[in-house]
């Protein structure tokens, strides 16, 4: 059995106090995280609700395709 891909999207939000970008992530239409930052490495994610694992690995997925030429 194949898992359906997660529907992720971003919607910018008031850069942090430090001016770098941030984002508000939902799965479908739950906000699920708010990613701060540009840098993967450097970046801060909040959690907004619990993923399953699966889901999870997924968000990490997406929020590095954000950042980079990679498609999620």
């Amino acid at each position: 059995m194949t898992e359906q891909k997660p529907n992720f999207r971003k919607e910018p939000i008031q850069p942090s106090h430090e001016n770098e970008p941030a984002f508000n992530v939902f799965l479908d239409e739950k906000l699920v995280a708010e990613i701060r930052g540009r840098d993967p490495q450097h970046q801060t994610v909040i959690p907004m609700r619990e993923l399953s694992d699966y889901e999870e690995d997924k968000l990490h997925e997406f929020i590095a395709a954000m950042y980079s030429d990679d498609e999620y």
